[in-house]
């Protein structure tokens, strides 16, 4: 089968900043099929990054980077405004880049060899999948940006912010309700993203196919030494990063530093803001920026903390944590979709007071905290490598396939199952 990705920004690979879904999954269907990519790039030296892992020439048979996106005119910028669109959509606020962009796909789609489904990732890279009614279309949301935009207008406490969030949540909710008029199905990453696409459109036909972890990159020492250090990894321009991050560094840490001076808390991620460096200033923070392998951090680090207090879909940082045997604490919201028990291999904690107190019950306990890590790392070997997430896809995409032409008359039990469910 010729699948056609189509993504807003270059995968990450397991060693990239970023999420690694999109790539792990696409390695896998790569086994059986040929897939081509056609993606943004924001970062050139992301592209870099991309090109220089072994492993991408293995997974895409062909890249296509997608030009840069220009400044929107004044008036477009009107325009964009007067449609209440969402904020990612291009057709009234770049409307030259987005028809050059539809361009690019219909070119790829007309010429040798031909596509037989095109899959998306993510909701803004939908808008260019709409209007080719002759290709089945499948789109990975990842997480629910209703949800999400949800949960940032209960936070805010501005009011003139808090409206412009609540019409941006409106606008991307009637964008993900507009998606069964050309989309076979929609994916998610965990149960309660799914829960409220089926509820802003009830007649779709929807799948959560969680986040899993790499477990040959996230390979565990057996023993592990013990540690002070406390870490935090992600993307930290990332909005909910960023705040979890300010969160701890000002509320939580120094509650644990008072009981434990040698502690230290390390930031680890690219793109780490103003605010977040100055972090720094207090004793024992460190901010890194973005390295080259975050496995050295993570198997240094005694303790992984992830105090998100917003965002959406399975944090894949906790699920690589776990993987490198080491202990997590968190709260209830960083471990939407992750069937943990709390207690057994994570804790969790709620308030800046409860998560310091989890904190420094492992720092005083180190049998517990070995005994979380190797817990951790026991769940995610059963229950969340890619492994088995990529079989799932493969068998959905091909059943969407055999649909959608009529020719083609097995359909694959595990994606009969799997659908029929819902």
């Amino acid at each position: 089968m010729n699948i056609l990705v189509l993504a807003a920004e270059i995968p990450a690979t397991s060693s990239m900043p970023g999420s690694p879904r999109l790539f792990n999954l696409c390695r896998l269907l790569a086994k059986n099929h040929r897939l081509s990519l056609i993606t943004g790039c924001q970062l050139k030296e992301r592209q870099q990054w991309f090109s220089d892992d072994s492993r991408t020439a293995e997974v895409f048979q062909s890249v296509t980077i997608l030009p840069d996106s220009p400044n929107p005119s004044w008036w477009n910028k009107q325009r964009h405004r007067l449609h209440l669109a969402p904020h990612f959509q291009t057709q009234y606020l770049k409307p030259d880049y987005h028809q050059k962009v539809l361009d690019i796909i219909d070119g790829r789609l007309v010429g040798p060899p031909s596509v037989d489904l095109i899959y998306v990732d993510g909701l803004g890279m939908t808008q260019y999948a709409e209007t080719n009614p002759t290709v089945p279309v499948v789109v990975d949301l990842h997480d629910s940006l209703t949800l999400l935009y949800s949960r940032l207008v209960k936070r805010e406490t501005r009011l003139l912010k808090k409206f412009l969030l609540h019409l941006e949540k409106r606008s991307i909710a009637k964008r993900e309700q507009s998606l069964p008029k050309f989309c076979r199905l929609m994916i998610t990453n965990s149960e309660i993203d799914e829960q409220v696409i089926k509820s802003l459109a009830p007649s779709s036909k929807t799948l959560t196919i969680t986040n899993g972890v790499d477990m040959d990159y996230f390979a565990s020492p057996t023993e592990r030494r013990e540690s002070n250090r406390l870490i935090f990894t992600g993307v930290m321009d990332y909005g909910p990063n960023e705040d979890a991050v300010l969160y701890f560094g000002k509320e939580i840490f120094p509650k644990v530093r008072k009981n434990f001076p040698a502690v230290e808390f390390w930031i680890v991620g690219s793109g780490p803001s103003s605010d977040i460096r100055s972090l720094v200033s207090q004793p024992g923070v460190y901010v890194t920026g973005r390295v080259d392998d975050i496995r050295p951090y993570l198997e240094s680090a005694g303790i992984f903390v992830c105090p998100l207090r917003y965002g959406a879909g399975m944090k894949n940082k906790v699920l690589a944590a776990m993987a490198m045997r080491t202990p997590v604490v968190a709260t209830p919201m960083s471990l939407d979709g992750i069937e943990v028990t709390p207690g057994k291999n994570v804790l969790v904690a709620d308030g800046a007071e409860a998560f310091a107190k989890q904190i420094g019950s492992l720092l005083t306990d180190r049998p517990l905290a070995r005994y979380l890590g190797e817990e951790g790392y026991k769940l995610v070997a059963e229950k969340y490598s890619w492994t088995a997430r990529g079989r799932v896809l493969e068998s959905i995409l091909m059943h969407i396939a055999a649909e959608f032409d009529h020719a083609r008359l097995v359909v694959p039990p595990l994606a009969a199952q799997a659908l029929s469910a819902k």
